[in-house]
């Protein structure tokens, strides 16, 4: 990369790595609240927007880290997801599950490091990276989605009321008890059952106690500092 198209780069991810965010939080948000509910009545439109979704990520990651390991990485994950894809068009394989659940779980881990790194990081606090922070807080239910579907494929009988099958209803059975725990709601139609399974859990709910405390205070922190840092450079 020469030096003109490195710092056109720098200039763009500074201009829009902020925006970037704000898109990528309303993309997933379709993905999980809207395609996820509508695949499971019966519409086979998941697969292929979830590998747009993905596509997107990736791209995303690159501009907000410019960051390659984290782009080939994610990019990895991505092509993995990707074959799935393809593959179930013409003939189902024995671990496509097991595979897109670890093509998610890169995917949504090392997107949440580099979304972290961009809304916690010193600056303004924008409108944009507030959406990043709900941003981050999907993608943690995401990743435990990805964790909850490994575990439920390793052991059938981890999760009472909820079967792990390759159907149509599995994506959006496992997003809605991952928010469910997350959010400590615990309607109680799905209950963990083996040790694994029910560590999690508890991961799952402590973490989702923990981050809008610390999200709290980081942000006012970061405003704190902004303020501190314009005041004395009005003053000078």
């Amino acid at each position: 990369m020469s030096l003109q198209t490195r710092v056109q780069f720098l200039e763009f991810r500074r201009r829009y790595g902020d925006q970037l965010l704000s898109l990528l939080t309303v993309l997933l948000a379709v993905m999980l609240f809207l395609v996820a509910p509508i695949q499971a009545a019966g519409f086979v439109i998941i697969d292929a927007f979830g590998a747009f979704v993905a596509l997107v990520m990736v791209g995303a990651a690159f501009v907000i880290s410019a960051n390659p390991i984290a782009t080939t990485i994610m990019l990895a994950a991505f092509s993995l997801n990707l074959m799935v894809v393809v593959m179930r068009l013409v003939r189902p394989l024995a671990y496509d599950l097991y595979m897109l659940a670890g093509a998610w779980a890169v995917i949504s881990t090392v997107l949440g490091f580099v979304v972290a790194r961009q809304v916690f990081e010193r600056g303004q606090v924008t409108y944009h990276r507030i959406l990043g922070a709900i941003l981050l807080y999907m993608l943690i239910a995401m990743a435990f989605v990805s964790l909850f579907m490994l575990v439920g494929l390793l052991v059938p009988d981890a999760f009472s009321g909820l079967t792990l099958e390759d159907n149509q209803r599995m994506s959006s059975s496992l997003i809605y008890f991952s928010f469910a725990t997350l959010t400590t709601t615990g309607y109680g139609d799905i209950v963990p059952v083996h040790p694994v399974a029910r560590s999690l859990c508890n991961l799952e709910a402590v973490i989702g106690q923990l981050y809008p405390a610390t999200l709290l205070a980081r942000l006012v922190s970061l405003e704190l500092a902004g303020r501190a840092r314009s005041s004395r450079g009005g003053a000078s």
